[in-house]
């Protein structure tokens, strides 16, 4: 496995606003909504969207305080910030039961969304989901300077903190990657990670009605001890969950990975 993948070249999206937040949206077809991750865009799937809008009609979501869609305060209640997705995720998927997918903190986002609506959502599916809990392991992530310290700084540290937490092989790693994480870490107004660090997920999953499908990069360096672990909780959880598990690849695995990837979601989206 490398970090080449299709390419990023995608065509351009129409967009539009539902309730303040951004959609972009590609292809024809039945619905699929994408839910970015955090210090994310819809740009979190963008090796995966030209593979998927050959057939769904591709619906990226960039979420309150991310992207272009509109700011939330910072401590709007989480039931509130819930509920803005909700509205969003309901009006884009149209009048029968549609498909979601969620990236890291839009695998909790999404995983909550489905729990709260039901029937209308047909299949889930999470990747490299956060929502365990905050792990004891302590990552070694540099605070990103300002542009004004040079972008030959920035980008140094961009490339650290990828190499860090989100990608596992530093080939992963090219120009592109750090144009598209710089411009999403710019543009990042809400702190995520009371979802992704809080530990809502085991609880939220035997309330959710449709399949759900889970997908993990091997090297993820998030969970802890490692990948299993959580697995393992999401299979206690919901015994029939399935699980798709991509070796070789890291937190951000669509991204690193997106043919594996790729190929396991049309495949749980289809059956």
């Amino acid at each position: 496995m490398t970090g080449m993948g299709p390419s990023t070249m995608i065509g351009e999206a129409s967009t539009s606003r539902v309730g303040g937040l951004a959609v972009h949206a590609w292809g024809k077809g039945a619905p699929l909504v994408l839910v970015h991750g955090g210090m994310g865009s819809w740009r979190h799937w963008i090796r995966n969207i030209g593979a998927l809008s050959a057939t769904y009609s591709v619906l990226a979501l960039e979420m309150p305080g991310c992207g272009d869609s509109d700011s939330v305060a910072r401590d709007i209640p989480d039931d509130d910030y819930i509920a803005l997705v909700e509205r969003a995720v309901d009006t884009i998927g149209g009048p029968r039961p549609f498909r979601l997918a969620g990236f890291s903190f839009g695998g909790v986002i999404s995983a909550l969304v489905a729990a709260r609506m039901g029937s209308r959502i047909r299949k889930l599916s999470l990747v490299s989901p956060g929502g365990f809990g905050r792990s004891p392991r302590a990552l070694d992530l540099r605070t990103i300077p300002p542009d004004s310290a040079g972008m030959e700084t920035v980008r140094e540290v961009l490339r650290h903190n990828l190499r860090v937490m989100m990608l596992a092989n530093p080939s992963s790693i090219t120009e592109e990657t750090l144009d598209i994480h710089h411009a999403n870490v710019r543009r990042t107004r809400f702190d995520g990670r009371r979802f992704s660090l809080g530990n809502r997920m085991a609880e939220t999953l035997p309330r959710i009605a449709c399949p759900i499908q889970t997908v993990w990069g091997e090297l993820d360096a998030l969970p802890y001890p490692n990948v299993q672990a959580r697995i393992d909780i999401c299979r206690a959880a919901v015994p029939g969950i399935r699980v798709d598990l991509i070796p070789g690849a890291g937190h951000w695995v669509q991204y690193e990975a997106p043919d594996g990837v790729n190929r396991a979601l049309l495949d749980f989206f289809a059956a």
